[in-house]
This record gives structure tokens, sequence and C-alpha cells, in this order.
């Protein structure tokens, strides 16, 4: 499998998902036809020690039903975060889908998916899609993909992965804030909201330390929090639950992008 050689590509990220790929390969005998690297590896911002390894698989149609069984053992005795050659997770741990080349060319709710693995400090999860209806995270994971994804293998993501329109990517962000306060740290959501908002004034997809440094730039949300979350983000302060600032400004934020997938003139957050 071959693994691309880009300069502002992250060296061990790269390295793990594409020895990850080759490993699923020929656990799947020859038939991954396609892998990539999203998340915060490919957008930018990548610190290890806050930053998992997302990598979304894509397998031929007729594989659906194999392709679960065959990897998950592996991948459970691995804990997801060893490969079969000896590659630790660089990240925190690794966030990995599998879906079918159909599932992504014609990317629609409920999002089905063949399997989900989650393997890091919040444990370690692996769902079958023949288990439930989709995962609404797999919206957001197409959109990465085509707008920033690195291809370890197969074409590139723009020609195997279908658009998602915009409103669904704003309905999904407002759903994700609400989320992270009520699941995630401080700098999860402020950093979030602030990539958020860049996506719906510019309709770009950027990693949260970038969508922090865009807020401050532009005025956006107050300066002491955007600046308290990439510090928290970064590992140069500890992380921390959202306080009455932080909740404010998410909320005003998620409520701005429900009125533009809506058709309603958004409320730029205080």
């Amino acid at each position: 499998m071959p693994v691309p050689d880009d300069a502002a590509m992250p060296a061990d990220p790269r390295e793990y998902a594409g020895r990850l790929a080759g490993d699923l390969d020929a656990l799947l005998g020859g038939g991954l036809t396609a892998a990539y690297l999203h998340g915060s590896a490919a957008l930018g911002g990548w610190v290890a020690e806050r930053s998992d390894v997302d990598i979304l698989f894509v397998v031929a149609d007729d594989l659906a039903a194999q392709a679960a069984p065959a990897v998950s053992d592996p991948l459970m005795a691995a804990g997801g975060l060893l490969t079969r050659s000896g590659a630790r997770c660089p990240g925190r741990g690794l966030e990995a889908s599998i879906v079918t080349i159909s599932q992504a060319a014609r990317p629609m709710p409920p999002w089905p998916f063949v399997l989900h693995a989650g393997f890091g400090d919040g444990g370690r999860t692996l769902v079958r899609g023949d288990t439930r209806p989709g995962d609404p995270d797999l919206l957001m994971h197409y959109a990465v993909c085509r707008a920033a994804g690195i291809t370890v293998t197969g074409p590139p993501p723009t020609a195997v992965i279908g658009a998602v329109r915009r409103p669904q990517i704003l309905v999904y962000l407002a759903g994700e804030l609400g989320w992270g306060l009520a699941n995630a740290s401080e700098s999860y959501a402020v950093l979030n909201a602030c990539r958020a908002l860049v996506y719906l004034n510019d309709g770009k997809i950027v990693a949260k330390i970038a969508g922090g440094l865009a807020a401050l730039d532009r005025g956006i949300g107050p300066p002491g929090l955007v600046r308290r979350a990439l510090d928290q983000q970064q590992a140069r302060a500890p992380e921390r639950a959202a306080g009455p600032d932080a909740i404010l400004f998410v909320r005003e934020s998620a409520a701005a992008l429900i009125a533009a997938a809506e058709g309603r003139t958004p409320s730029p957050p205080a």
C-alpha cells in the first residue's frame, strides 16, 4: 500500500495509517478500495496529546458482509492501537470507519456503514453497521475527506466520495456543538464553534486550531475565551469543563448555524 510522500503531512499519523491500511487489505484479500486520513492530521493542528488518528476505509460492495467479521477480531486484539507490523498509534487514539463504495458515492441519511472502531482514552468501541441504521458522524467524515483528506491508498477522495449538502453540514455542526458542551472539554466545544463559524462564513472546513486562530483574527467570540481554548488544545494548559462564557458562545454559534440551515439570517455570536 503506497503512502503519499507529503512534506506537510505529519509523519507518524501517515505511517500508522499506511500500515493499518495494509493490514486491512491483507485481511480482506486485497479488497480494500481506498483509505483516507482525515481529522486534524489532514486539516492541520495535529497535537499527539490531544488528537486522534481518523481514518475512513472504503471496500467493495460485495465485501460488505464479510468485512466486519474479517477485521473485528484483529482490531480488538491489538486494541486498535498497534498494527500487525508493530506500528503504534501516534495520537490519543484511533477512530476508523469502514464503508462500501456505494455508501461513499451516494452519502445520505441514515449514513449506513460496515464497521466503526474507536480505541483510545474513552475505551474501546466496535460497532457493526448491521446492528444499527447508520452513523450520522459519517456526514462530516465524508465532507472532511473531500475537502482535505489524505489519500493513503486508492483514488482521490472526490473520485470516491459524493458531496454532502451544505444545510446537512450546518445542522450536523450545530448538533456537534451541543454534544461538545455536554460531553467534551471546553477547548473541544469552543474551537469546534470557531471552526463551524468559519464554515458558515467561508464554506471552508478547517481544524480546531485554525478555527480558533481565525476567530481571533476576525474578532469572533470573546478573545480571552478563544485563547484559553487554544492553550488547552495545544497542551499548554490543562483541559477543563466549559465555563459560563464558553457555554454562551457555543450556544449562540449553534443558533447561528441552525438559522442559516433554515434559510434565515444568522445572528453572529457576541
